[in-house]
């Protein structure tokens, strides 16, 4: 085996970068260690034309193996790994939210990030595992503007003292009453994920330019391996959009756009210029498949240039709404049948969301049998969202990533005002179900879901409100931009951030953060999280 290693210290540990032949067919791998754990990494890119369906494909999967823990899998029945856990789908998740937004989008070669859990010590694997990801790419010849950094920031329960990359397994009370997981580049973050009990927003602030620093070393470290050890990237051109397919846009799509992108018919305007272009491009160009393709693309990024303008020069939203205004709402607590446990529906705006609440004895618990450890979940929230919701006639089947993901937000948004065993013994499930969507549904979710636990009786500390802020930036000026509170479709679709943030009157609960652009100042953030908190607390 030929191999080389290379280490930087984190949070006082020691973080090991292996590389060698031994997965040596992917475009890029890397085996990295830290105090026991240990994740394999490979990226990997179809050759043109095979497993290329004509858009950007990127898919990472995070392989929980229970060997790594020293264990056989549980069940009488099924000892071989099968469909991936909740918390293997959430790790999934993480990591493509802060990969994704590095890939030039006109790249139709699929692109395939795989994160092995080979051991599980004394460090988070899921860490390990962003940190792994990102060198395997920074390293391959697939381009790609990382690399990234990833860091933890963990209070455990009973402690006082905030950790850099602390790990503690999940346990029957949790494990953290703070969890922030940072990801960014350049000084920018480019992916959040936390729970906190009810921690200030200046507090989160400080540990986002606590993060920043550590991140800038981590990044800093994978430059210089790259320098040493990595490839040549492929290039693969943008492609170009003739003058006439620019005028044929002009003529017959902007004329659609002037009238009706600003409105209160935002939403359906653009979803008829998308369809009349379509239309139009098949007409016009039936047997040229890639022009087809580029004009599409082209498409999307005028209708991003209108209404990034519309913010930043001309101080307006897509639906004419001010900056910091909240769309009219409306809950109703019970009233659905006298048969269920308890219920609550939320609108904010064109976002609708019911959630069922059902309570059952202690021995009603979910046992969970994972890789990193084995706990009782007495509080669960799951999510759905129908096809239906977005007025669409779709596949209705098993849960996936993004129902579990938003699940899983609601439910870490609801933990911290969860009353304990002691006072409250019964098992807790609530369902929200996204009836209408135009949105930010998690959200709406988690305040339907308050809803829903008060009226079944659930004496929780305090409400729980979540509210999703928007990004316009200028993408020659990062100090130039417009937070959007509460946003809708069109600006979820070309806004640049999508930053949700939970709480009570008292504190923060859960942040998730995606976005759309390389990275996003801490400076922004730390203004959003105050938009955030004044449009939670007006819900």
């Amino acid at each position: 085996m030929q191999s080389k290693e290379y280490t930087l210290e984190i949070g006082g540990k020691i973080v090991t970068a292996l590389f060698s032949n031994l997965a040596e067919q992917a475009n890029g791998s890397v085996i990295l260690k830290c105090d026991g754990t240990v994740v394999l990494a490979t990226a990997t890119m179809s050759t043109e034309g095979k497993n290329n369906p004509g858009y950007f494909n990127l898919t990472v999967e995070y392989l929980e193996k229970f060997y790594a823990a020293g264990k056989i899998l549980g069940s009488q029945f099924m000892r071989r790994e099968g469909r991936p856990s909740d918390q293997a789908v959430l790790a999934c998740r993480l990591i493509d939210r802060t990969l994704r937004p590095l890939f030039e989008h006109h790249i139709k070669n699929a692109v395939q990030v795989i994160i092995t859990v080979i051991a599980v010590g004394g460090a988070d694997p899921k860490i390990l595992g962003v940190n792994a990801a990102s060198l395997a790419l920074h390293v391959s010849d697939i381009p790609w503007a990382g690399p990234v950094g990833c860091v933890a920031m963990t209070r455990a329960k009973g402690s006082t003292d905030i950790m850099l990359n602390g790990y503690v397994p999940q346990s029957n009370d949790g494990a953290y009453d703070f969890d922030l997981t940072v990801c960014g580049k350049d000084g920018n973050i480019n992916m959040i994920e936390a729970m906190t009990f009810e921690f200030d927003e200046a507090t989160i602030g400080e540990k986002f330019d606590d993060a920043v620093k550590e991140i800038t070393r981590i990044e800093a470290w994978q430059k210089e391996i790259a320098k040493e050890l990595g490839k040549e990237k492929k290039e693969f051109p943008k492609p170009e959009v003739s003058d006439e397919v620019k005028t044929l846009f002009a003529e017959k799509m902007m004329p659609m756009l002037d009238a009706g992108l600003f409105g209160s018919d935002s939403k359906k305007t653009i979803g008829e210029v998308e369809s009349a272009w379509g239309d139009l491009l098949s007409e016009t160009y039936p047997d040229d498949e890639k022009l087809r393709s580029a004009a599409k693309d082209y498409a999307e990024e005028a209708m991003d240039e209108l209404v990034h303008a519309g913010a930043l020069k001309d101080n307006k939203r897509v639906d004419l709404r001010a900056f910091d205004e909240v769309r009219p709402l409306f809950a109703q607590a019970g009233g659905i049948s006298p048969v269920l446990h308890g219920s609550g529906i939320f609108y904010r705006g064109e976002t609708h969301v019911l959630t069922v609440l059902t309570l059952a004895g202690p021995d009603a618990v979910q046992t969970v049998d994972g890789m990193e450890s084995e706990y009782d979940r007495r509080f669960m929230h799951h999510y759905n969202f129908p096809p239906y919701s977005v007025g669409e006639a779709g596949r209705v089947g098993s849960t996936g990533r993004r129902e579990m993901g938003h699940g899983f937000l609601a439910e870490k948004a609801l933990v911290p005002v969860i009353p304990s065993k002691d006072v409250f013994p019964y098992t807790i499930r609530l369902v929200s179900e996204s009836v209408a969507s135009n949105g930010s549904t998690s959200q709406a979710s988690i305040c339907a879901s308050t809803v829903a636990l008060m009226d079944g009786g659930v004496p929780i500390k305090t409400p729980v409100a979540g509210v999703s802020v928007g990004l316009m930036m200028d993408p020659n000026d990062k100090t130039k931009y417009k937070l959007l509170t509460d946003i809708q479709g069109p600006e979820d679709h070309f806004g640049d951030m999508d930053f949700k943030v939970a709480g009570t009157k008292d504190g923060v609960t859960a942040i998730q953060m995606d976005i759309k652009v390389d990275g996003v100042p801490a400076v922004v953030l730390k203004d959003a999280l105050m938009a955030a908190k004044k449009g939670r607390l007006h819900i």
